[in-house]
């Protein structure tokens, strides 16, 4: 059919403006009254998932280039204390409605790009803003607010942090740094939270429960995923410096931005100093960290190296002192981590319902120890790969599935062979997974198992090791790990959500070394939660309460006097324990400047009698004796205010009584009572001039002596003061 040229050129004209819509996207995030909202996320979606995602700047402005290739454009937004929206791509004034929640448009427990809000699993996102007005230097201090979240740290800046959810162990939660798993091998999957400088993090999302389903190896309790600074947020740069009680003083500088709209950088430096309330307390982390990304046509590739140096003092216990163990500070031990992290992701969308994506990751981290017996060391390798391909089958029902492989492998001072000769242990973890994300009426469920391997190699003996060592035969064991989760919601602002699962933590790095049981199997948990959350005051109240129960297998103990009949081995998987509890939280956003947060748990834990012994439990513990260190109760609360120049928080933090061990010679010393405590924080940031804010964060204003472990005296009242210049202080 022949065209004539004036209807040509017409047609020509509207396909030229179409690409062009369809490339560039502006506008502009508002609130009910038309103010502006800073560090609002928006991200451009099609059927798959998400394509590429900003945070809006100081005048809630986003500037978004899409390839016009891609099809059913759709903007989902959400902001802390605002109502999560999806509307059409060609939207520039998106007007959001308040509402008591906090919720991000991708967050962890599903390999898909689901919401929180249509997740049935419980979780937690630390926005952007948040991270940036709370002057937190590290990020551990962010997450005392999660709720079921318990931090533990023994004493000071630097200090061992260990993270206790719902009652499950420090070890059970696997701790990602853009999705690249950084926990110890040897200390069988134990992290320490204590060295995360927050100034390159961006968001940190919590997903409590069991996630073995999705994320295999560790994921027993939690999963707790630091994402870094993004280079598609546009441009930003931040400029960090402050000083503080106990000589602690700090500088960072961060940034990000695109070039040529489709190739990005971000990075970020920072330093930390801090001397401690006594001597050999003192801290030293330095970090440094960059990023690269590029999207053309259909596909997205991002890449990312982290490099963490940090030195601490050992000062040891100088609290309690219940049995007059306490010879005085050790001036002499010292803790050394040199910690990378690389990784990268490749996107395509193959089609308009099909995506792929791969994934590859590298961590490396470098300990060294001294004490007064001489010097040790422990390294820590793990690299991983993953092929994952996403397809919506129809409207209401999306799948995803792939294949994941680690290698984990250590070294260590103590890990050696009969010779005494250090060696390198290794073990090659495969996961084959499948989950489908159904919603249908107000329904929203995921469903999903994982097939997890575990392959480990020959491992030498050690005749002289306690116990003894005999040389290990290769081996590999198998485990199906299943999940489901779901919600609905109602009309009346009424949200249930439920979920069930089964997590797993093979035997540790230490566990291998230090046994002479050649058939340790994975330590398995089984949880299930149920809740529901309510919205009222015409939404500007949430309230949420969660019923969670969690029982955990064949934990792996050492076994010795009358427990010996249970086991031929002197290490052998037969603990067995419970946490139960109640977590409730609520949020209330009266108005656009001002959102009141907080959370109250309670748990019932417990030990239980040892597979094949009843009333019998492992040594130095009793019958139905509460977990070490999980507080029956436990609560936060954090008030944000913005108003004009001014921005301020109020953070606290309460936990009862727990259950912990002697300091200096642990559980063979005895068990002892450590009395509760309460912390809050004071932080004042004011907008001086255009881009300079000036702050004040006070902590433990109470001036509270307390013991987050038994023998550890924290903080006592300290305060920084500093100033920060941010070309944008929303991202």
């Amino acid at each position: 059919m022949k065209l004539h040229k004036p209807f040509f050129y017409a047609a020509l004209a509207w396909a030229t403006l179409r690409v062009v819509c369809a490339a560039q996207f502006t506008g502009v995030v508002i609130d009910p009254v038309g103010k502006p909202i800073p560090g609002a996320q928006i991200a451009a979606v099609n059927t798959v998932g998400i394509i590429t995602q900003q945070i809006t700047d100081d005048q809630g402005r986003f500037d978004i280039y899409i390839s016009p290739l891609y099809e059913n454009l759709q903007f989902r937004v959400a902001a802390e204390g605002f109502r999560t929206m999806v509307v059409g791509a060609g939207a520039s004034r998106i007007q959001m409605s308040l509402a008591p929640v906090s919720d991000s448009v991708h967050v962890i427990g599903s390999s898909m790009d689901v919401p929180a809000s249509e997740q049935g699993s419980s979780v937690t996102v630390i926005t952007s803003r948040e991270i940036r007005d709370r002057n937190e230097a590290l990020a551990a201090d962010l997450l005392r607010q999660v709720p079921g979240v318990v931090m533990s740290q023994s004493g000071p800046r630097g200090a061992v942090s260990s993270l206790f959810v719902r009652g499950s162990d420090s070890k059970y939660n696997l701790v990602l740094l853009d999705g690249i798993a950084i926990n110890s091998f040897y200390y069988g999957g134990l992290f320490d939270f204590a060295h995360i400088p927050a100034d390159f993090v961006e968001e940190v999302d919590v997903a409590r429960g069991p996630q073995s389903a999705i994320y295999g190896s560790y994921a027993l309790g939690s999963v707790v995923n630091f994402q870094t600074r993004a280079p598609e947020n546009g441009t930003a740069l931040d400029f960090v410096a402050e000083g503080g009680s106990h000589d602690e003083n700090r500088f960072a500088l961060s940034g990000s931005g695109l070039v040529w709209k489709t190739w990005g950088l971000a990075g970020s430096l920072s330093s930390l100093l801090a001397n401690g309330p006594v001597k050999n307390s003192d801290y030293r982390n330095d970090n440094i960290f960059l990023a690269l990304s590029h999207r053309w046509m259909t596909q997205n590739f991002f890449a990312f190296g982290d490099f963490d140096s940090n030195d601490a003092g050992e000062a040891g216990p100088f609290g309690s002192n219940p049995h007059g163990y306490y010879s005085g500070i050790d001036l002499i031990s010292r803790s050394k981590n040199n910690t990378s992290t690389y990784g990268a992701h490749y996107q395509n969308d193959l089609l308009d319902n099909v995506r792929v994506d791969l994934f590859g990751g590298f961590f490396l981290n470098n300990n060294g120890y001294r004490s007064p017996y001489g010097f040790s060391y422990n390294k820590d390798i793990r690299g991983n790969a993953e092929a994952r391909g996403t397809w919506v089958v129809m409207k209401n029902w999306t799948m995803a599935g792939g294949y994941a492989f680690d290698r984990e492998e250590m070294r260590n001072t103590y890990v050696t062979t009969s010779n005494s000769t250090p060696f390198l242990l290794r073990r090659d973890n495969g996961g084959i997974y499948w989950e489908n994300h159904i919603t249908w009426s107000g329904f929203f469920v995921n469903a999903g198992v994982r097939e997890e391997i575990y392959q480990t190699p020959f491992v030498p003996g050690n005749i002289y090791g306690y116990p003894p060592r005999p040389n290990f035969a290769q081996r590999t064991d198998t485990r199906l790990n299943p999940k489901i989760s779901g919600a609905y919601a109602l009309q009346s602002g009424q949200h249930l959500h439920a979920s069930y699962g089964t997590g797993i933590r093979p035997p540790g790095g230490s566990d291998l070394a230090f046994t002479n049981n050649p058939a340790l199997k994975p330590e398995k948990t089984e949880s299930y939660d149920v809740g529901v959350s309510q919205r009222f005051l015409k939404d500007r109240l949430s309230l949420d309460a969660t019923w969670f129960n969690n029982r955990y297998k064949d934990l792996i103990v050492s076994l010795g006097g009358s427990l010996a009949t249970l086991s031929q081995f002197s290490t052998d998987n037969v603990a067995n324990a419970r946490a139960r509890g109640a977590e409730v939280s609520g949020q209330f956003r009266p108005n656009s400047w001002l959102n009141l947060t907080g959370s109250y748990t309670w748990l019932d834990s417990e030990v239980l009698s040892l597979n094949g012994g009843n009333g019998l439990v492992q040594k130095y513990y009793y019958l139905g004796q509460p977990l070490l260190r999980r507080p029956k109760q436990s609560g936060s609360l954090l008030a944000t205010f913005h108003r004009g120049k001014l921005d301020a928080n109020v953070a606290g933090y309460f936990r009862g009584q727990t259950l912990d061990v002697e300091p200096s010679y642990g559980a063979g010393g005895g068990l002892f009572k450590n009395p509760g405590y309460r912390n809050f924080s004071i932080n004042l940031n004011y907008l001086v001039r255009n881009n300079l804010t000036a702050y004040v964060n006070v902590r433990n204003v109470l001036d509270q002596r307390y013991e987050e472990i038994y023998g550890f005296p924290a903080p006592l009242l300290n305060m920084v003061a500093g100033v920060k210049w941010s070309l944008s202080r929303a991202r």
